[in-house]
């Protein structure tokens, strides 16, 4: 039996010594170690990886083309709001940059990312100025604007701004518009995120119903989520209801929700709206990103 080393010296000798040799039942036969096989979460996570890839290559990466983003422009993408006066400072800071630069931007991947080395600028960039911000709400405003204004470039020209696809899939002719009862509003409730994202669906019930029976409202855009809090004041809280999944809660259906004891069954759909309607705000992003739309409608 080997004894404990009594020193770092002695241990560092055992480890030079060599290994006995196992015994020829036990040899492994000659030629190449076979490769390991993954851990099952590592399979999973790189078969993630290989997917967003394929997503991103699939994508075409375009140049941003054209000036600054006009109100006109922007109300095409699903919105009746004015342009946001922070997006507005976004796109004309990329502008300036690209013009200084001498080079165009190029986008591409999934939320029509910056690509190249004015990427790494640019991320410098707004890393600077984001730093110097002095508040939380001030630094959600530049980052939400960063995204929206990204990709508000990065899509003239490739996707159709009214189902966000690209142009050669585009899908309007097959949606067929219909009414909502005027006794509901909806109220999209998007992360920047999901803004312009192909395989976002929040964008159909503006599509089906219009832009003002489903508006938008962007976090983090202090404008439009000025109109949206403005919307809930003037209803009142009894007819404001977030939908947001839950694990905990038992499934409803339309017919279980109450605002003000105001059931919405076919008696009521059938009768007149009186007064404001009811608010049904729809957080639309990912699991964590719907997280933090929840906490902000909360607070």
């Amino acid at each position: 039996m080997l004894a404990r080393p009594t020193s770092i010296r002695s241990l560092a000798f055992h480890r030079r010594l060599p290994l006995p040799h196992p015994p020829a039942l036990l040899r492994r036969p000659q030629g190449p170690p076979p490769c390991p096989t993954p851990t099952r979460s590592l399979m999973v996570f790189s078969a993630e990886i290989a997917v967003e890839e394929a997503e991103e290559e699939a994508l075409s990466t375009g140049a941003g083309d054209g000036g600054e983003v006009s109100t006109e422009e922007w109300q095409r993408w699903g919105t009746s709001s004015p342009l946001p006066n922070v997006v507005s400072a976004v796109v004309r800071e990329l502008l300036r940059m690209e013009s200084l630069a001498g080079e165009k931007m190029r986008f591409g991947g999934v939320g029509s990312k910056l690509k190249g080395d004015f990427k790494d600028v640019e991320d410098k960039k707004h890393r600077a100025v984001y730093e110097t911000l002095p508040d939380s709400d001030q630094k959600l405003q530049y980052y939400s604007a960063r995204q929206i204004g990204c990709r508000l470039l990065g899509s003239r020209g490739y996707l159709c701004q009214k189902c966000w696809l690209p142009m050669e899939d585009c899908m309007c002719s097959k949606l067929a518009p219909c009414n909502l009862w005027r006794g509901i509003k909806f109220w999209l409730y998007m992360h920047p995120k999901d803004f312009l994202r192909q395989n976002n669906t929040g964008k159909l019930l503006w599509q089906v119903f219009g832009i003002q029976a489903a508006p938008l409202c962007l976090f983090g855009i202090q404008e439009q989520e000025d109109i949206m809090w403005d919307a809930f004041q003037r209803s009142g809280k009894g007819k404001v209801s977030f939908l947001y999944p839950n694990k905990s809660t038992t499934p409803k259906s339309v017919q279980d929700l109450k605002f003000d004891d105001l059931t919405l069954n076919a008696e009521c759909q059938e009768m007149e709206a009186q007064g404001e309607p009811l608010n049904l705000v729809l957080l639309d992003g990912t699991w964590s990103n719907s997280a933090a739309l929840y906490r902000r409608l909360k607070d």
